[in-house]
């Protein structure tokens, strides 16, 4: 009976023990959540060190602790102490899985990111390079994930401009996803990009075409052919003609490009000024300057619109902080930018809110000018 007791006694223990760990890991990333990484990190070193002296420190179940402290001091930006950790994490799950096992994937490539923000390239790379070998030996040379392997590899090598090592591994990956998704699959397009990214980057632009208008062909039978989607492909692929001088060819697809951001977006959204820049230099590049004239003017309007915003955003902003005389000066500046505008109604919006100022400010006959400004501006 004494022995019964004693065992209950020793479970109940563990059971206690167990939730005050949980507890501590959940205060601990309620914490970090909130951006208290002060506050977090002895919580979660007593929960490591709770999970070592339960389990001994190479059990993997001591793993997730490891982990949790190392990304709090990447957070930190104490990058050195998280590779300590991380290591230790990585060592611990070869021991019980051995050097060649899948689990340690996500394991190496967050390894690989660390070092890649460290600015250790070639451990990073290294890495990037064995999680590609194991993948390969595990599940052989037409797996998916495989590819998704070679596309970060190539996404590591176009961040350092190595392009050339990056072109291979986007082909790797291309052709392993077409054999196991078909030749029209939309996951294919991100990779089709990257790899007209890589040719364009070395000045070849005739090898960066065929993969742009495939990528056009792809998420135009996906999506259809007016669909939002297919805009920004067609404005790639009119670039890249724009750059090899072959306008005429460029013009249709920006024009076409320019008609769906209008449908989607409507005609006076300042996100349309860079397509009417790039028509109208290519309008302007084949001497048609009569009709790229009102696209630049156009593009004026709009980015103008999105200065008079920006002003009237920075103004509040500022009489927020008690800075009245510097909102008084950008409310100043944006009128004097919206009355250019052909569309008032930003005019009279800026003028309400600078009547507002004044009024703050006692002010009150100019404010009442400024109101009845506002207030004919909007009866037209």
């Amino acid at each position: 009976m004494v022995r019964w007791v004693l065992l209950l006694a020793g479970a109940c223990a563990a059971y206690a023990q167990q939730e005050d760990l949980a507890q501590l890991r959940t205060r601990a990333a309620n914490l970090v959540a909130q951006g208290k990484y002060a506050e977090a990190e002895p919580l979660l070193q007593r929960a490591l060190e709770a999970r070592e002296k339960e389990l001994g420190a190479d059990d993997p179940a001591v793993a997730p602790a490891l982990e949790e402290l190392a990304a709090l001091y990447r957070a930190e930006g104490r990058s050195a102490d998280a590779e300590k950790l991380y290591l230790r994490s990585l060592d611990v799950k070869e021991k019980a899985s051995g050097k060649q096992s899948l689990d340690l994937i996500p394991d190496l490539k967050r390894m690989a990111a660390l070092y890649d923000t460290m600015g250790r390239t070639a451990d990073a790379e290294k890495l990037y390079l064995r999680v590609v070998a194991i993948r390969l030996n595990a599940q052989g040379s037409d797996d998916l994930d495989l590819a998704h392997d070679h596309a970060d590899l190539a996404a590591f090598y176009m961040a350092k401009k190595r392009f050339a090592v990056a072109e291979p591994n986007l082909l790797r990956a291309i052709d392993i996803t077409q054999k196991r998704l078909g030749p029209e699959d939309p996951s294919l397009v991100g990779l089709l990009e990257s790899l007209a990214t890589v040719f364009i980057e070395q000045k070849s632009y005739e090898l960066a075409e065929p993969p742009l208008r495939r990528a056009v062909s792809i998420e135009e039978r996906a999506e259809g052919p007016r669909s939002v989607a297919v805009a920004p492909h067609l404005d790639r692929l009119a670039q890249c003609y724009f750059l090899q001088k072959k306008y005429t060819d460029a013009e249709p697809l920006y024009r076409r490009s320019l008609a769906i951001w209008e449908a989607s977006l409507g005609p006076d959204n300042p996100e349309l000024a860079t397509t009417l820049d790039n028509l109208a230099v290519v309008l302007a590049s084949q001497e048609k300057f009569a009709d790229a004239e009102p696209l630049y003017r156009r593009s004026l309007n709009l980015r103008q619109t999105t200065i008079v915003a920006s002003l009237n955003n920075l103004a509040m902003v500022l009489e927020g902080k008690g800075q009245d005389t510097s909102a008084e000066r950008n409310y100043r500046q944006a009128i004097a930018v919206a009355e250019k505008l052909p569309d008032s109604s930003l005019l009279a919006f800026t003028l309400h809110n600078y009547a507002a100022l004044l009024k703050k400010l006692k002010r009150d006959p100019e404010a009442k000018r400024v109101e009845a400004r506002a207030v004919a501006i909007e009866k037209k």
